[in-house]
């Protein structure tokens, strides 16, 4: 018996979990079918202006539904390798979930005509926490995506055309 209810415990927390990750999926899903976003694009200059520089450039898109941002796109190129991270957000505002992809650009006899994947991240979250991440995206990185999109949603407040 004393063995019995540390398994359930696991078993039942697993399926919770995986209920949840469900309905981040059918939310990524929705928004990802969704058309007629208004996009607002945060150019480099902007980025530069705040020192924030790069070898070949940042670049974030907000994607708006109703006057409410649904999704993130952020660019970020770097001299061998781009980096880009889309963020979803759920009805009530929340980040539900972030997948970042790292590609090479260059190999050893010059930039590639078609960006290599190297790594991919998965990271899903509920009520402000993360509960399940999916692949890596650098070995000795760790980053803290939550933060990262209040700061990325800044950046689209801030920024004037």
């Amino acid at each position: 018996m004393k063995k019995l209810i540390p398994f359930l415990f696991i078993v039942l927390s697993g399926l919770i979990s995986g209920q949840n990750i469900e309905l981040v999926r059918k939310t990524v899903q929705k928004i990802n079918q969704t058309k007629g976003f208004k996009i607002k694009t945060v150019p480099y200059s902007y980025f530069m202006d705040r020192s924030e520089v790069t070898d070949n450039g940042i670049e974030l898109k907000g994607f708006y539904k109703n006057g409410v941002l649904k999704k993130m796109e952020h660019f970020v190129g770097l001299s061998a390798w781009n980096i880009v991270t889309e963020y979803f957000f759920s009805e009530n505002h929340q980040l539900v979930f972030v997948h970042s992809t790292k590609y090479q650009t260059v190999d050893e006899n010059g930039y590639l005509e078609k960006p290599q994947k190297l790594s991919e991240l998965r990271c899903y979250y509920e009520n402000y926490k993360l509960i399940k991440s999916v692949g890596t995206l650098n070995d000795n990185e760790k980053a803290d995506y939550l933060k990262e999109s209040k700061n990325l949603i800044n950046d689209l407040k801030n920024y004037n055309d």
